[in-house]
């Protein structure tokens, strides 16, 4: 059989265990901060059935999912007219040939868990999920159609907006936790929505106008404004509402929680907004616990706040109904390294209309490229060894062994090279494994009761006891190498 062509499907990759090392690190710090925030672990399959995820993220986010074909013989049950036709009646064959999905993302699946398993969790119910999910999306530079996400949600009656403003907070400390310094959390309330279109006299399209200011950050207002002009927005009203949003700076930072706030009074003022009593309630209680969030989010961090705030942030997910955050940093041209928001109704389909929730979301793989593009990964993230044995002579293979055990047993990572006479192989093999140091067994240095450490990086020699080596002597002895 002539071989074929070893390939990828597109849109994904390999992971070799250098990029894996780098990987692990990044999710422990998310994973760390979620636990010491009182979140707990969950896992779900891989796919879900379709009517649980059809309808929950828009119409262009259902495009984006991932069929799985049924088994077996599936089109024997479909009418010969129907499949003659199918270009025709593509929606309604779809559930007769596919009955499951991969998973959008890790939301939907946590309702359908929560719905299933409601009696027998604690309330409320806080969950972190480290899962990777399926789009059949267009693959670009940061965007692929396999890629993990970072959730942390809570659920329950109600969220209160302490527990809003921690899931922000987690958004600042892990970032900084992982050294990045320009970057805003970026926030704003989608119930304000309903308020700027009756600003802007399209009273009852907020809809249509959300879904355009959702592509602002991609199009611009050169091809936004107009769209939002053929909405029945004047002109002035679009150019009123551009200079009262800012540009984002290089660090994402939009507008303070004051310039957000007189912005929106200035809405409120106008008759229009002004004599509708249920709108003017509805952004009273969206800018009240906003504030409460504020307050809330200042009074948890000792460093300055990235807190940012932008009037026109939407996300495009549809159960999203009230706040709503996107973490920027502009100056990497990487889109948004997260994103999440508050939501009522999404376990509706499951018979109980009452929960509430929010959930945020880190985009681990845009981070992963962000931090090797700023190089904030520290030397020891990437290690795959501390140390490689190797002895110089047969005779010595023994020793190299009973030391590699011993310094195992010490929570050391160590390996031992197999054959002697091939230093310079074995000094290639340490390096392709990135290790901290080798310990060279030689019949010379043994008879004085010493080994040679070769320390990798910096080409540098010491002689010493070996049992002067263990984790304190390798970070000492290893910065300075």
């Amino acid at each position: 059989m002539e071989p074929k062509l070893a390939v990828l499907a597109r849109g994904t990759r390999d992971f070799g265990p250098s990029q894996m090392r780098r990987r692990h690190y990044v999710f422990g710090v998310i994973t760390e901060a979620f636990r010491r925030y009182g979140y707990g672990p969950l896992e779900t399959p891989a796919m879900e059935q379709l009517t649980t995820l059809v309808g929950k993220y828009g119409d262009e986010g259902d495009k984006l999912i991932f069929h799985i074909l049924n088994s077996g013989n599936f089109a024997n049950a479909i009418e010969e007219g129907l499949w003659a036709d199918r270009r025709t009646n593509a929606k309604a064959l779809v559930p007769m040939i596919a009955e499951k999905a991969l998973r959008y993302d890790l939301t939907v699946p946590l309702a359908r868990y929560v719905a299933m398993n409601h009696p027998k969790i604690a309330w409320p119910f806080k969950r972190y999920q480290i899962q990777p999910v399926w789009r059949a999306d267009r693959p670009q530079k940061g965007r692929f159609r396999e890629f993990v996400q970072c959730d942390a949600d809570i659920v329950g009656n109600e969220v209160s907006t302490f527990h809003r403003a921690e899931l922000l907070r987690i958004y600042q400390e892990v970032l900084e936790s992982l050294g990045f310094r320009s970057f805003a959390v970026k926030v704003n309330d989608r119930r304000l929505l309903a308020l700027l279109a009756a600003w802007g006299g399209i009273s009852g399209l907020w809809p249509a106008l959300g879904a355009q200011l959702d592509k602002l950050d991609k199009q611009g207002w050169d091809k936004v404004g107009p769209e939002i002009v053929q909405l029945g927005m004047s002109p002035d009203a679009v150019g009123h509402l551009q200079s009262l949003v800012p540009a984002a700076g290089d660090d994402g930072f939009v507008m303070s929680w004051d310039q957000y706030r007189h912005a929106v009074s200035q809405w409120m003022q106008k008759p229009c907004c002004a004599d509708d009593v249920i709108l003017m309630e509805q952004t009273k209680e969206a800018m009240l616990e906003t504030e409460q969030m504020v307050q809330a989010y200042e009074r948890m961090g000792t460093t300055p706040s990235k807190l940012t705030f932008d009037p026109c942030l939407v996300r495009g997910i549809d159960y999203y109904t009230g706040l709503v955050v996107e973490v920027v940093s502009p100056a990497l041209g990487l889109g948004s390294l997260g994103g999440g928001g508050y939501y009522s109704g999404l376990t509706t389909m499951f018979g109980f209309p009452d929960w509430r929730g929010m959930g945020i979301s880190f985009g681990a793989e845009r981070i992963l490229e962000g931090m090797e593009h700023l190089g904030l990964f520290r030397d020891d993230v990437g290690r795959g060894l501390d140390i490689l044995c190797y002895a110089t002579s047969p005779d010595m293979e023994a020793v190299a062994q009973l030391w590699t055990a011993r310094w195992r047993a010490m929570g050391l990572a160590v390996d031992w090279f197999a054959g002697t006479g091939k230093f310079k192989k074995a000094q290639q093999y340490a390096q392709q494994m990135e290790s901290m140091a080798m310990v060279i067994l030689g019949e010379r240095e043994w008879v004085q009761g010493e080994v040679t450490v070769h320390w990798i990086h910096g080409d540098r020699q010491m002689k010493v006891n070996p049992e002067r080596i263990d984790a304190a002597f390798l970070q000492s002895m290893g910065s300075n190498a």
